[in-house]
C-alpha cells in the first residue's frame, strides 16, 4: 500500500492507493476518497462547486469548499468532497456513487468534523437492490450496523415509500409484503465493500 502522510493544519492527513483492507475509519475515509479520484479519473467530468462557511459555535471558524462531480456524458453525480476552505488537503467529507448499467448499486461515505478531519465521526456503506420499480438500500456502517434503510416505488400498482433507521428494524417493522419485496434478495455482504471499489 503506498500512503502518503501530509501534516495540514496540525493534523495528519493521508492520501493513498486503495489499501488491501481498512483496518479503521480513519483508513475508510482515505479509501473512500481513493475511490473518488479513480472514479473521476476514468470519465469525462462536469463540476459544480459552492463555498461556505459552518454554522455553529464550534465550527464557526471554518470554511468549506464543496465540489460535486458528475458524469459530463450521462449526468450522473459520481462523488462529492467538501474540503476545508483554507487548506484543501483536509477532506470533511467525502462521497461516492458506483453504478452498473446506469444504475446505483452502491455508494459510500465518509464525515469528518472541520477540526478533526482524520477521524470520520460518520461512516457508510449503502448497498442498492431493484426489485421490479423498487429500488431499496440498506446503510451499514464500518463496523456492520445497519443505521438506515429505504424503499420506494410501486408494487402490485400501489406506491411504496419505506424509510426506517436501525434501531426501528424489528420483526415488526420487517413482516410486511412491501419490506419483503424490497428488501428481500439485498446483498448482505457489507465487509467486502470495506475497500470501496
Amino acid at each position: 500500500m503506498m500512503r502518503k502522510i501530509f501534516l495540514a493544519a496540525g493534523w495528519a492527513v493521508c492520501a493513498m492507493a486503495p489499501p488491501a483492507h481498512a483496518g479503521s475509519p480513519a483508513d475508510f475515509h482515505c479509501a473512500v476518497y481513493a475511490l473518488h479520484e479513480q472514479q473521476t479519473a476514468q470519465r469525462q467530468i462536469r463540476v459544480v462547486e459552492e463555498t461556505g462557511d459552518y454554522d455553529g459555535s464550534a465550527a464557526a471558524r471554518y470554511g468549506y469548499v464543496d465540489t460535486r462531480y458528475y458524469d459530463a456524458v450521462g449526468g450522473q453525480m459520481i462523488s462529492r468532497v467538501r474540503r476545508d476552505a483554507d487548506d484543501p488537503a483536509l477532506v470533511h467529507i467525502v462521497e461516492v456513487n458506483v453504478y452498473e448499467q446506469g444504475r446505483l448499486v452502491r455508494d459510500f461515505g465518509s464525515i469528518s468534523m472541520p477540526w478533526a478531519p482524520q477521524h470520520p465521526m460518520r461512516t457508510f456503506i449503502n448497498l442498492h437492490h431493484y426489485n421490479g420499480t423498487l429500488h431499496s438500500f440498506r446503510q451499514y456502517d464500518f463496523f456492520g450496523q445497519v443505521g438506515y434503510e429505504f424503499c420506494e416505488g410501486n408494487l402490485a400498482g400501489k406506491p411504496v415509500r419505506i424509510g426506517l433507521d436501525g434501531s426501528d428494524i424489528n420483526a415488526e417493522s420487517s413482516a410486511t409484503p412491501a419490506y419483503k419485496a424490497c428488501f428481500d434478495g439485498l446483498r448482505q455482504d457489507w465487509a467486502s465493500f470495506l475497500v470501496p471499489h
